[in-house]
């Protein structure tokens, strides 16, 4: 059939299935749809069945040779491959048979979907009408049809002759009432419709996943020069690590995000597909993305507005405290310190910067204080303080700021400051400086504490140390001991696990740098694994053959003795379906020979 003419070629419609074209073509020129698509299967493949046809719209390359059927039917390939979701997958890479099944798995229906008004007017099949995320007909607003009416069958596209007739009772499916579709959920079928007609059309350029999800996040967070965890967490809450990993490429196995992910991220954000295709992330966003959390410290800056660091982030320092939370229930995150004036600081719940000295606070209260006050006692009293806080606060602006009247006149002796500053880096207590002979008075020991040289040396202190190099080894060496411990007795392999068995929490395994042994380890554990399952399937094969040497087998049979579904094993093992096929073919071969 492959030389033969066709005098009746109709041309696709717009979003017309390829799967419903074939059937048009073949029943305007009278012949069995099988027989049309075996002429031109793929040299040396098995015959094309019922169940197959549903790949035409997915893969058609993978079962008959489109090359030749562009001929049959007077039309290009790409004018075929238009008529399929072939311009959806290219356009996010996913042309690989896993990655393209992983990247629509679930959204395409085996099920017979129709609108009879759409049939009743241009008996064609919408490619869309294929996909679980479209419910309706925007044409007429209305719900898809699933059912014949008549004999109450859910339709399959395997049994389907005529796209107007009920396979099973000869029903003219036309003749289907149907419900209306009105609200939100209207407006979202249009919103749907309108995107996936996007991506179907050809000449789209590539968008990989590491891109979709770096456009995703600039989206959701407003369009901001910088990323924005907090923002970014309300719009896609517990998937946003997930979306991180995409954007940052630290997955350690290629992966592409859903595309029903991408649909509803979008539209509930209300954002259009063609603006998602169009936007540009400015190169500011995608470094703040890859750079993680903790270089938020890159955009915050001092709050005092005496600093010179206030308003222009790079004074903050992070100290050893990554998260604390407080007898009332309150957490803070990220503690910070300005190395210029000292004030600390940490991110709250809502993430924004909050003070946890006082010296803001007691700055805005000392330039607002009635200046006719007497003594420490109504001081304190009139700005709401302690005594002892009020005393610091004065203290450490004596250095600094003149605060009128408050500001004391006192001259800082440079060889005490060297003393005072040499004991605090050698870690000696605060109480034991205060007990110096040297100090005239109490508020003359706090000017000294609070001295700007002095407090730059305990952020120093504060900060995480790195961990020496034999303590570091030992510890390393330890979480070896319990990986290699998991590996012999199969255990399974995860941070939790390990935690449990050292006797530490997550976070000191972070902070020993040993994230990346137990990642390692984990992935050589999965690898083993499923190596070994394999040359268990593959001697269940071989065993399930050699024990029926005079039989004619199905592959059905073989997929009940391996205990595992064809679907899944093409996922993990593509390999091992295609032995299973080859061996199948190659052993009932062999028993036909024998028997003619």
């Amino acid at each position: 059939m492959g030389n033969t003419v066709f005098r009746a070629r109709p041309k696709p419609f717009f979003a017309e299935s390829f799967w419903g074209y074939v059937l048009r073509f073949a029943d305007k020129n009278g012949i069995p749809v099988l027989s049309l698509l075996n002429s031109v299967r793929i040299w040396g493949t098995k015959y094309i069945q019922r169940a197959d046809l549903s790949l035409l719209d997915v893969s058609p390359r993978s079962i008959i040779d489109t090359e030749s059927f562009s001929r049959l039917a007077g039309l290009t390939v790409e004018e075929l491959l238009h008529t399929t979701f072939h311009p959806l997958l290219t356009r996010f890479g996913v042309n690989e048979e896993i990655r393209r099944s992983r990247f629509m798995s679930g959204l395409l229906l085996d099920k017979y979907r129709f609108c009879p008004q759409c049939l009743k007017e241009t008996k064609h099949y919408r490619l869309l009408w294929k996909m679980s995320l479209v419910t309706s007909c925007v044409e007429h607003n209305v719900y898809l049809v699933e059912h014949c009416p008549a004999c109450k069958k859910q339709i399959k596209f395997k049994d389907i002759e005529f796209l107007d007739v009920c396979p099973y009772c000869g029903f003219l499916l036309t003749k289907n009432q149907t419900r209306a579709i009105v609200g939100d959920e209207l407006e979202q079928q249009h919103w749907t419709y309108e995107a996936l007609y996007r991506l179907l059309e050809p000449g789209g350029s590539l968008i990989d996943s590491h891109d979709v999800a770096m456009r995703l996040l600039y989206l959701l967070c407003g369009r901001q020069l910088h990323f924005n965890r907090k923002l970014a967490e309300e719009k896609v809450a517990s998937v946003l690590p997930t979306l991180l990993q995409h954007a940052r490429g630290s997955l350690s196995q290629k992966r592409t995000l859903h595309l029903s992910f991408l649909l509803n991220s979008l539209y509930r954000n209300q954002v259009s597909m063609n603006e998602f295709l169009q936007v540009g992330v400015p190169g500011s966003f995608a470094v703040s993305v890859r750079k993680g959390v903790v270089r938020r410290l890159e955009q915050l800056s001092c709050l005092a507005p005496w600093c010179d660091g206030h308003q222009s982030p790079g004074t903050l320092v992070k100290t050893g405290t990554t998260l604390k939370r407080r007898k009332s229930g309150k957490t803070l995150f990220y503690y910070l310190a300005c190395t210029e004036c000292g004030c600390e600081y940490a991110i709250n719940e809502d993430g924004q910067l909050e003070e946890r000295t006082y010296f803001i606070e007691g700055y805005q209260a000392l330039t607002g204080t009635n200046t006719s006050l007497n003594g420490m006692k109504g001081l304190a009293r009139s700005i709401g303080f302690t005594e002892e806080k009020t005393r610091r606060c004065l203290a450490y602006f004596c250095t600094r700021v003149e605060l009128d009247q408050w500001s004391e006149s006192l001259v800082v002796d440079s060889s005490l400051l060297e003393r005072v500053f040499a004991a605090v880096c050698h870690g000696t207590t605060w109480k034991t400086i205060q007990q110096w002979d040297c100090w005239d008075s109490y508020q003359q020991f706090l000017v000294y504490r609070f001295h700007p040289q002095v407090m730059r040396a305990l952020i120093g202190l504060k900060r995480p140390r790195p961990w020496k190099r034999s303590d570091g080894i030992v510890k390393r060496e330890k979480v070896r001991e319990v990986l290699d411990e998991f590996m012999k007795n199969d255990r399974d392999i995860t941070i939790a696990a390990v935690c449990n068995t050292v006797g530490v929490c997550a976070e000191t395994i972070r902070n020993w740098g040993d994230n990346d042994l137990i990642a390692e380890a984990k992935k050589f554990q999965w690898e083993q694994r499923t190596q070994r399952r394999k040359d268990e399937i593959y001697q269940k094969i071989e065993n399930y053959l050699s024990q029926n040497l005079t039989t004619i087998l199905t592959s059905g049979s073989l997929y009940n003795i391996i205990e595992t579904s064809r679907t899944v094993l093409w996922r993990i093992a593509p390999e091992i379906t295609a032995y299973i096929h080859e061996r199948m073919v190659e052993h009932n071969r062999n028993i036909k020979e024998m028997t003619e």
